[in-house]
């Protein structure tokens, strides 16, 4: 017993020791200049930090902003992280061509998305988005539109159907469904029809795996290695079978794709050009494909690689906008004459041609309609903050961020700054008008990042995304019933709508 308590005093000792040693490095005093809430030894402020996401935004991105200001510093264990809601400061982490990989916050989806272009750094990173980038250029995005009216009618009928039992209607799910059916086409070459299914194990399991990845970040389970997580406590249990279903989805689409290459291979020498269908799809070539030639021309690109890679444009290039989509709905049932002056706006400029879909060159004149995409984006945008690993010291005003720490970029809080946008919190479309925008600084406005790590495919969203509302539009008039109002937003990877989106749905 006296060797036990000798032992326990011994190790209590030299961690006391090793503590008071690092408060006092270079690296400790150097972030602790930074205003912060105080933090507690060994676990920093894991403790202070809501679980719950809408209590985790009043109080990252609101309540500490106004308690310490736009710069500002957390501790999780021992990895500081400096929250940055300025402009100035923004640009000056965006645009270093040094300070571009992506934080260890991000190591805890590893487990989920593996090393793909949203979590890779450095050289493979460059060569991934080298890789990748053809699949987005401005040419072929054009070729996606028939994807586009194609799964935006199914989603128009879907709704008129569902009039029939109830007026209201909560549109965020039947949004996750349109926006996985679009990107499972359009970038991976396969129809996965999860609109006209009862049912989505995908959609459930995504949803699941964002909270409880948001939740083991910010909690002491989330200082625990992936090996002691995943096989000991019951919630990394959990989480391990909500990522076996997402990568059991991705791999079905991966060998699809590969069977339907194939097929289309022995049908090469009865290809006749006159069938326009099947020009179509020999000019809009999938990211997917890419990926699949690059794999069989001998390069080092594994069968896992090209995982990772579905596993992460399937997210992103799904859940960001279908929350865009959804608040962007929010907005104009919330604001009902700026949605009608959106819909005169369409009706300018397809008249009575109700049946005509848009195309491209229809979308420089919806002027008004873009206007009131970007102030939805701003007041909601689809993710609200994301990181940056410093591997070279930088200077932000009166403070030196050391190399190590890790920078998180409060896009929400940006996004409602007072002194670039005055009466922050109201819907006002006119702030994106072109005389109103001049002298605006370029990065208070950032709701697809910014500089060399910019996300790869908003061009590709924001096409998706005005398809998907001109359709809606056309066809019905959006309002919602006041005992919802206001519904709060929910921070988990992506920023949610809690409890969902009922809205009142009419035919016009």
């Amino acid at each position: 017993m006296l060797e036990f308590v000798t032992l326990t005093s011994l190790i209590f000792v030299v961690l006391v020791i090793w503590y008071w040693l690092w408060e006092c490095s270079s690296f400790v005093r150097q972030i602790d200049r930074i205003p912060g809430p105080p933090k507690v030894p060994f676990f920093g402020n894991v403790f202070g930090i809501p679980r719950d996401g809408s209590e985790f935004l009043q109080t990252l991105h609101v309540k500490w902003v106004e308690q310490y200001g736009r710069i500002y510093r957390t501790w999780r264990g021992g990895t500081a992280i400096v929250a940055i809601s300025s402009p100035q400061y923004v640009e000056r982490i965006l645009t270093s061509q040094k300070n571009i990989d992506k934080s260890s916050y991000y190591a805890i989806m590893e487990p989920w998305l593996g090393n793909g272009l949203l979590l890779s750094s450095g050289d493979k990173w460059k060569k991934d988005r080298r890789l990748l980038t053809p699949a987005f250029h401005f040419q072929i995005l054009g070729d996606f539109f028939e994807v586009f009216h194609r799964n935006a009618d199914i989603l128009v009928e879907k709704i008129i159907n569902r009039l029939t039992d109830s007026e209201e209607i909560d549109i965020f799910p039947m949004m996750s469904r349109c926006t996985l059916d679009i990107i499972s086409e359009a970038a991976m070459g396969i129809k996965v029809n999860t609109q006209t299914e009862s049912d989505s194990e995908y959609i459930k399991s995504i949803d699941r795996v964002q909270e409880m990845t948001r939740g083991r970040f910010y909690s002491v389970l989330g200082l625990l290695p992936d090996w002691i997580y995943f096989s000991l406590t019951p919630s990394g249990r959990e989480l391990g079978k909500h990522i076996q279903t997402l990568h059991s989805f991705t791999m079905k689409v991966l060998r699809d794709r590969k069977q339907q290459i194939e097929n289309a291979k022995t049908d090469d020498d009865s290809f006749d050009d006159s069938d326009e269908s099947k020009m179509s799809t020999r000019k809009r070539k999938p990211f997917l494909d890419l990926l699949l030639e690059t794999a069989q021309r001998g390069t080092e690109l594994s069968e896992s690689d090209i995982l990772s890679q579905v596993d992460t444009f399937m997210f992103a290039g799904h859940d960001t906008t279908s929350v865009a989509l959804t608040w962007f709905l929010y907005c104009m049932a919330t604001h009902p004459e700026e949605q009608e002056r959106v819909y005169e706006e369409l009706l300018e400029c397809f008249g009575d041609d109700s049946d005509r879909h848009c195309a491209l060159e229809d979308l420089p004149n919806l002027k008004y309609l873009e206007c009131c995409m970007k102030e939805s984006i701003r007041l909601y945008p689809s993710v609200a903050n994301f990181r940056r690993q410093i591997s070279e010291q930088v200077q932000l005003g009166d403070y030196t961020l050391p190399v190590g720490a890790s920078v998180s970029i409060q896009v929400y809080a940006l996004h409602r700054n007072e002194e670039f946008f005055p009466d922050p919190l109201s819907f006002k479309p006119e702030r994106f008008q072109k005389e109103q925008s001049i002298g605006r600084h370029p990065f208070a406005f950032i709701p697809f990042s910014a500089g060399p790590r910019n996300c790869i495919g908003q061009k590709y969203a924001v096409y998706e995304e005005k398809a998907i509302l001109i359709a809606l539009l056309r066809k019905f008039r959006f309002s919602i019933d006041k005992c919802h109002l206001p519904v709060k937003e929910t921070h988990g990877i992506i920023m949610k709508p809690a409890g969902g989106m009922p809205l009142l749905i009419t035919l016009r």
